[in-house]
């Protein structure tokens, strides 16, 4: 065993493998496939980052009516990830 390798423990995996497992695992979006169930803002919300993924947080909400922090809320509750998180995954979806 080299001096920077870590010991590991009968019957455990190794110590680098067991880092990787604790590291968070990113948040998926738990949309819908009928979105007429959510909240008016949130489809709104959605239908306009889907077009329109780079918008800021703060003039998306202007547009609704509401603050960025009620915005954030209601994106989580209703879908489990933050606008920003689906903006990303909206992103990532269009890149090659």
């Amino acid at each position: 065993m080299t001096e920077h390798e870590q010991p590991s423990l009968p019957g455990l995996p190794p110590f680098e493998e067991l880092a990787r497992a604790s590291e968070p695992r990113p948040a998926v979006a738990r949309v819908p496939a009928d979105r007429t169930a959510l909240d008016p803002r949130v489809r709104r919300a959605l239908a306009t980052l889907d077009e329109q993924p780079e918008l800021s947080l703060v003039t998306l909400a202007n547009a609704l009516g509401i603050t960025r922090a009620t915005l954030i809320r209601i994106v989580r509750e209703a879908i489990g990830v933050t606008p920003k998180q689906y903006a990303a995954d909206v992103r990532a979806r269009r890149t090659p």
